[in-house]
């Protein structure tokens, strides 16, 4: 009697140590929150201030579409419902933070969670390319084959207060396609050179900006691209010099003004501080070569007396240096009859 009281209590206080930790495991797979199973993306990794960014959630470990998602914005429920994985949210201002959080409870009562923190800034570029423009000249210069191009980031981060962080202060990581420019990135290190190839390929160049201690990064891409350098002719006056406000396009109407003066303008090509350096100039007059021009940009144009008619006048330039350097460019010189000389002239 007393061995199968015993075993009657051994039974009792067995089932009651099952029971407990029956429970204890039913409690622990519903109120312990995982961020393993639940992933979430940006449509924008580097918004700028004010930009909406699409946020996304994924899950591996549930079918998410048949969860219940709440979405949570800097610690306020701002919606919920079965299968809502996105979000639409605005870039915060410069220097402030956004925390989105999102809860997943899937069908079985498994709960999953997961957050991040949106900032935004903004990074412009300023490209700089080596070929040669005249002086003073108002546009862009073109980026040709074979040019040495700087590149220049102008990032715009700011810390919590909105204060702007000196660009010299920031990090910069600089990649050329899929290569990291090791060299060229670090502290202070916002421009790069890239030097020109014989390749004539397009590439794109990524720069991500970052403070010193990681809380706030921009990053932006640009796709540089090469053509071929190019020749501009403009009237050469005697008075004021060249006109570099108007092109010579396809005529050049001399009339009674019995001269004019012609200069060339070898836009994109490489050039030293002074001079020629090494191009070569082609001019054709009707066709005949003129090899004493040879180191020549500027030409003087005479009409004959006493008729009217055309000439034709082209140019070609090449840079021994750099094969891909090389242009042509031609117009028709016009002139009328009552003109004084009777040739035209260099």
């Amino acid at each position: 009697m007393e061995a199968m009281n015993v075993r009657l209590i051994f039974a009792v206080i067995l089932l009651a140590i099952t029971t407990l930790i029956s429970c204890g495991t039913a409690v622990h797979a519903q109120s312990l929150p995982t961020s393993g199973g639940v992933d979430i993306s940006l449509s924008n990794d580097n918004p700028a201030p004010g930009q909406e960014v699409t946020i996304t959630a994924r899950s591996y470990s549930t079918n998410i579409n048949a969860a219940t998602v709440t979405w949570t914005v800097n610690g306020r429920v701002v919606t919920r419902g079965v299968g809502i994985t996105t979000l639409s949210v605005k870039a915060p201002a410069m220097g402030k933070n956004t925390t989105i959080d999102v809860t997943v409870v899937s069908q079985d009562g498994i709960t999953f969670e997961n957050s991040i923190v949106l900032s935004s800034g903004t990074l412009d570029f300023v490209v700089e390319p080596g070929g040669y423009v005249p002086p003073f000249f108002a546009g862009k210069a073109p980026v040709t084959f074979q040019n040495n191009v700087k590149i220049i980031a102008i990032p715009h981060l700011a810390n919590s207060t909105g204060v702007e962080y000196d660009p010299k202060n920031l990090i910069y990581r600089w990649e050329q396609g899929t290569a990291v420019l090791e060299s060229q990135s670090g502290h202070g290190k916002q421009s790069i050179i890239l030097p020109g190839t014989v390749i004539p390929r397009p590439y794109q160049l990524k720069v991500t900006v970052s403070s010193r201690d990681g809380s706030n990064s921009t990053s932006r891409v640009i796709a540089i691209a090469g053509s071929s350098p190019f020749i501009t002719f403009y009237r050469n006056d005697p008075l004021y010099g060249p006109l570099y406000t108007t092109a010579i396009n396809q005529n050049l109407y001399i009339g009674s003004t019995r001269e004019t003066g012609v200069v060339a303008v070898p836009f994109g090509f490489n050039l030293p501080q002074s001079g020629l350096g090494t191009l070569t100039l082609k001019w054709l007059i009707n066709g005949v070569l003129h090899p004493e021009l040879s180191q020549n940009r500027t030409i003087t144009l005479r009409a004959p007396a006493g008729s009217a008619g055309a000439s034709n006048i082209s140019l070609t330039i090449e840079n021994p240096k750099s094969i891909l350097q090389t242009a042509d460019a031609q117009f028709s010189a016009l002139f009328t009859a009552g003109t004084t000389t009777n040739s035209i002239a260099f």
